[in-house]
């Protein structure tokens, strides 16, 4: 059986942003401006977590298409109490969109997403593999 990989071309450039101190604060940003998430499968399924506390799930879209995960949402704006002096800001409101490569095919009528504990929690089924169909040739 021959496993087929799909590369990312632009896994490398992912890489940079993730692990690299990338103008000395880039990673910090992302990851500031991003929800953490973790990835992992199961014989069967591939399941994201995403940490998304005080985000309503109404504001939340999960899509597949083209062997990519998107998962985009929004925080509602907070109103500055112009009567307060901050000494440190640091919850902040916008939007966010996070995306990936699927390692492998999933059956995309059956993904499930559901939220709780401020965690939402994406599972998508893995397809069958396709087993090569042999075709028998006739010598005349």
């Amino acid at each position: 059986m021959v496993k087929i990989i799909r590369r990312n071309p632009f896994a490398s450039i992912e890489r940079m942003f993730d692990e690299q101190d990338f103008w000395g604060m880039m990673p910090a940003v992302r990851r500031y401006m991003e929800p953490p998430m973790d990835v992992y499968q199961t014989d069967k399924e591939i399941v994201i977590e995403m940490h998304v506390a005080n985000i309503d799930p109404s504001k939340i879209n999960v899509s597949v298409g083209n062997g990519m995960l998107k998962i985009e949402g929004a925080t509602e704006e907070q109103k500055e109490d112009s009567g307060r002096e901050y000494f440190r800001k640091e919850i902040k409101s916008g939007s966010f969109a996070r995306m990936m490569t699927l390692p492998t095919d999933v059956k995309e009528d059956a993904i499930e997403a559901t939220v709780g504990g401020g965690i939402l929690k994406v599972v998508l089924p893995k397809a069958e593999v396709k087993q090569p169909k042999k075709v028998e040739v006739k010598i005349k």
